[in-house]
């Protein structure tokens, strides 16, 4: 039963802000980290509670399930470690929807070993993103508590038709000489 659980969101952007209007649809309690957010705020960008993103801990604490849906980037890489894992609520799950290389993966293995995490799903795995040769660590699907995907969470026909519309008003723009829609921050890294 999902009504009245607790997700916590790892990195509130595009995605993260779309499953959490799935999950409030579906009764939960959600909480969520942003890189740009300064202070706790209660009600923000459609979640109970936004935290910045040096408080994910908080986050993690108080989430029945944990969904990763930060950007890959030097700052991101591995935070979800040993720590993150022993700040969560014993019997969380963790769902992996943005890069592999966000999670220490020998750090989950531990915890879903220990029983620490009831689970996890994951999306992504290790280096997927780069190598798509490369298949998931054999002692991480070996575990019955885990599920694997393809990389497939964000492929759907709606997904699709969203990616043409951007590309065609992006050409427009373009066409005109205006500023392009989601440009890349190389700063950032996204």
């Amino acid at each position: 039963m999902l009504r009245l659980r607790t997700v916590g969101i790892v990195g509130l952007g595009g995605i993260g802000r779309e499953v959490a209007r799935l999950a409030k649809a579906l009764g939960m309690r959600v909480v969520a980290t942003r890189r740009s957010a300064e202070r706790r705020a209660e009600h923000a960008d459609g979640v109970d509670m936004l935290y910045p993103a040096a408080e994910l801990h908080a986050v993690l604490a108080e989430s029945d399930f944990v969904v990763v849906a930060a950007m890959h980037t030097p700052e991101t890489e591995g935070m979800i470690d040993r720590a993150a894992f022993d700040a969560m609520k014993v019997g969380a799950v963790l769902i992996n929807i943005a890069r592999g290389k966000i999670v220490d993966e020998q750090a989950l293995i531990a915890a879903l070993r220990s029983g620490r995490l009831a689970g996890a799903a994951l999306d992504v795995y290790g280096d997927d993103f780069h190598d798509l040769a490369n298949p998931p660590n054999p002692e991480l699907t070996a575990l019955p508590n885990v599920f694997v995907t393809p990389h497939v969470s964000g492929r759907t026909e709606v997904a699709d038709n969203q990616a043409v519309d951007v590309f065609c008003r992006n050409l427009a723009h373009l066409l005109a000489g205006e500023p392009l829609e989601n440009q890349i921050d190389w700063e950032r890294g996204y």
